[in-house]
C-alpha cells in the first residue's frame, strides 16, 4: 500500500534554488519536502559565480564565508583575452570595486554552493530532503496539490499531499512539461559541452588573474577556446567546446592533447573528471505560476551564460517567494499575495534574458574586433571597455526595482534602470540599500531582512517607531522596528520618516516624513493583501 505524507510545500527539484527554497522556508518555519532525482549534489560546476545580492543572502543564512572560500580571489573578477594560454595575453576587462553591498559578489562555481546549501540543510529540521527521488505524477484541486514520488533506487513509491508544489527542476522541468506551460523565446542559440578536467597548473603566475581566458589564435585553423578556472587552488578547469547540431564532445584523448596543446605544456598531467553537454537557450515561461503550482529558477527561464543570471536569478525568485508562501500559509496574508510573485519575478527573467543575448552577440562581435585589433584598435577596445557591463553588472544584480506587486506605489518617479551601475534608493519595489550600522562595519541593514517586516525609521522618527511598536503588539504578524542614528545613505525618507521592508529586503511603503499612525497599518494590510495587483479588491471594500 502507497504510503502518504502530508507537507505544506512539496518542491521538485534540488539544484540552488530548489535547495534555497527549502532553507528559507525553514528559516519561516515551514515545512517542505524537496525531491531530487540525483543522488548527490551536482559534480560539475555548472554556474560560476554568485552576483552580491546571492551573497548577501548567504550571509544572512551563514554560509558566505564557505561559499567564498570555495571560490577564486577577488582580485580574479576579470576576463583575458589571448591568443594562446601562455601568452600573449592581449587584454583584461577591469575588475568591479563597490561600496554598496556587505557581501560583493563571488567567483565560484555552483558545485560549490550546492555543496554549501545542502550542509546547512543538514541542520534545518523542517527542510525534508530526499534524494534519488523523482517526480511520477501530480494533479491540484481547490485545496492542494497531490504529487507521486518514486525511489530511483528502488522503484518504491509514495503519496505526497502538499498545499503548493514549487518547481525547481531545472530547465528540462518535468513539472512545467505537465503543466503545459509554454516557453518565450528561442530554445537553442548555442550547442556547448562543457569539459571539466584536473590539471595542476598553480605553479604558473597568471592562472588566478581572470574569471577565464577567451583564446582567439591568430592562426585561422586553431579553434577559438573558452578555458574557466574552478575553485581556489588553480588545478580545476573546464573547457568549454562549441558545438554544431549533431557533433560529438571532444573524447577524453582528444581532450588531454588540445588541453596540452593550448597551455603548451607537452608532458602536463590532465585528468578528465566528466563532461556536460547543454544547449544555450534565451526562454522565459509564460506564466510562472498555475494555481497552486510555481515555476523557479531555471524551470522559469534559461538565460544565455553571458553574464551569470541562471543561478543567480533562480535563487531571487525563491528568496522572493517564500516569505509570500509563508504568510499564506501561518493565516497572515490571502492567496492574492501569491499573485505578486510572477508580477515581481516575470519582468526581472525578460529583462535579464534581454541582457544575457546583448552580451551573447557583443562577444561574437569581440571574436571579429579581436582578430582585426591592429588593423582597427578603436573598434576593439570600444567593445572591450564595454564588456565591462557584462563582467561589472551590480546594476543587474541589485538595481531592479518592482513596478507591480507587493508594495504600494508612492507615484514617485521610476528610477532608470542600469545593468552596469547600482543607484541605490529607498523608492517602493527597490532593495533597501546597504548601510553599515557600526564603525567597525560589521553589520549592516541588509542584517535585519529575513523572517520578518522591518519598519526602518529616521533618526527623528519616533512617532513611526512607536507606531510601528504599538502595530507589532497588536497583531499577530513578525514586524521589527529599526531605527537609523544617521541618514547615511541616498535616503529620500527625512529624519523623521520612514520606509517599510519586506522579508525579502524590498522597500513595500515609504512615508518620506511624519504621518498619521493609522497609514502604516493601512499599507501593511494593503501590501500583504497584494499590494499593487490588490488595488480593485481594496477600492470596493
Amino acid at each position: 500500500m502507497t504510503s502518504t505524507i502530508d507537507v505544506p510545500v512539496l518542491i521538485v527539484g534540488g539544484g540552488p534554488a530548489g535547495m534555497s527554497l527549502a532553507l528559507q522556508l525553514d528559516r519561516l518555519g515551514i515545512r517542505s519536502m524537496l525531491a531530487e532525482r540525483r543522488p548527490t549534489t551536482t559534480k560539475h560546476p555548472k554556474a560560476f559565480g554568485c552576483q552580491a545580492r546571492t551573497m548577501e543572502h548567504f550571509r544572512v543564512w551563514g554560509i558566505e564565508d564557505r561559499v567564498r572560500a570555495a571560490g577564486l580571489p577577488a582580485t580574479a573578477d576579470v576576463v583575458c583575452w589571448c591568443e594562446s594560454l601562455s601568452g600573449p595575453l592581449v587584454a583584461y576587462t577591469h575588475p568591479e570595486a563597490t561600496l554598496n553591498t556587505p557581501a560583493p559578489k563571488s567567483i565560484v562555481s555552483q558545485d560549490a554552493v550546492e555543496e554549501a546549501l545542502d550542509a546547512a540543510l543538514g541542520t534545518s529540521p523542517a527542510a525534508n530532503i530526499r534524494r534519488s527521488t523523482e517526480l511520477v505524477s501530480f494533479e491540484q484541486d481547490v485545496d492542494g496539490v497531490s504529487a507521486r514520488l518514486r525511489s530511483v533506487k528502488t522503484a518504491e513509491e509514495v503519496l505526497v499531499r502538499a498545499q503548493y508544489l514549487v518547481g525547481c527542476d531545472g530547465a528540462d522541468s518535468v513539472v512545467r512539461d505537465r503543466l503545459g506551460v509554454e516557453m518565450d523565446g528561442p530554445e537553442t542559440i548555442a550547442l556547448w559541452a562543457s569539459h571539466y578536467y584536473r590539471a595542476d597548473l598553480s605553479r604558473l603566475p597568471h592562472v588566478r588573474s581572470a574569471i577565464g581566458f577567451l583564446v582567439r589564435p591568430s592562426d585561422p585553423s586553431r579553434p577559438h577556446i573558452d578555458v574557466l578556472a574552478s575553485g581556489p587552488d588553480a588545478d580545476r578547469w573546464r573547457f568549454l567546446e562549441k558545438l554544431k547540431e549533431g557533433q560529438e564532445p571532444l573524447t577524453e584523448q582528444q581532450l588531454i592533447a588540445l588541453v596540452r596543446d593550448y597551455w603548451e605544456i607537452p608532458d602536463l598531467k590532465v585528468e578528465l573528471i566528466n563532461v556536460m553537454p547543454w544547449r544555450m537557450s534565451a526562454q522565459v515561461a509564460k506564466e510562472f505560476r498555475r494555481g497552486r503550482v510555481f515555476l523557479a529558477g531555471d524551470a522559469a527561464h534559461r538565460f544565455p551564460v553571458t553574464g551569470g543570471m541562471g543561478l543567480n536569478s533562480g535563487i531571487q525568485d525563491v528568496h522572493n517567494l517564500a516569505w509570500k508562501l509563508a504568510m499564506v500559509l501561518d493565516g497572515q496574508a490571502e492567496e492574492t499575495l501569491l499573485d505578486t510573485y510572477e508580477a515581481e519575478r516575470r519582468p526581472v527573467a525578460q529583462d535579464n534574458t534581454e541582457w544575457s543575448v546583448g552580451n551573447f552577440r557583443r562577444m561574437q562581435e569581440m571574436d571579429v574586433a579581436f582578430q582585426n585589433r591592429r588593423e582597427d584598435p578603436r573598434t576593439w577596445r570600444d567593445l572591450l571597455v564595454d564588456m565591462d557591463e557584462q563582467i561589472n553588472c551590480e546594476g543587474q544584480s541589485l538595481g531592479y526595482i518592482y513596478a507591480d506587486g507587493a508594495l504600494i506605489d508612492d507615484g514617485s518617479p521610476m528610477p532608470e534602470h542600469e545593468a552596469q551601475y547600482y543607484w541605490p534608493t529607498d523608492r517602493p519595489g527597490a532593495r533597501f540599500p546597504h548601510i553599515w550600522i557600526d564603525a567597525d562595519q560589521t553589520e549592516s541593514t541588509i542584517d535585519w531582512f529575513d523572517t520578518s517586516f522591518v519598519l526602518v525609521c529616521g533618526p527623528g522618527a519616533q512617532g513611526w517607531a512607536r507606531a510601528g511598536t504599538a502595530l507589532a503588539t497588536e497583531l499577530d504578524l513578525a514586524l521589527e522596528i529599526k531605527q537609523l542614528t544617521a541618514l547615511l545613505g541616498p535616503l529620500t525618507i527625512e529624519r523623521d520618516g520612514a520606509v517599510l521592508v519586506r522579508p525579502d529586503g524590498y522597500v513595500a511603503w515609504r512615508a518620506t516624513g511624519p504621518g498619521d499612525p493609522g497609514e502604516l497599518r493601512d499599507a501593511l494590510e494593503r501590501v500583504v493583501a497584494g499590494g499593487t495587483l490588490a488595488r480593485e479588491l481594496l477600492e470596493s471594500s
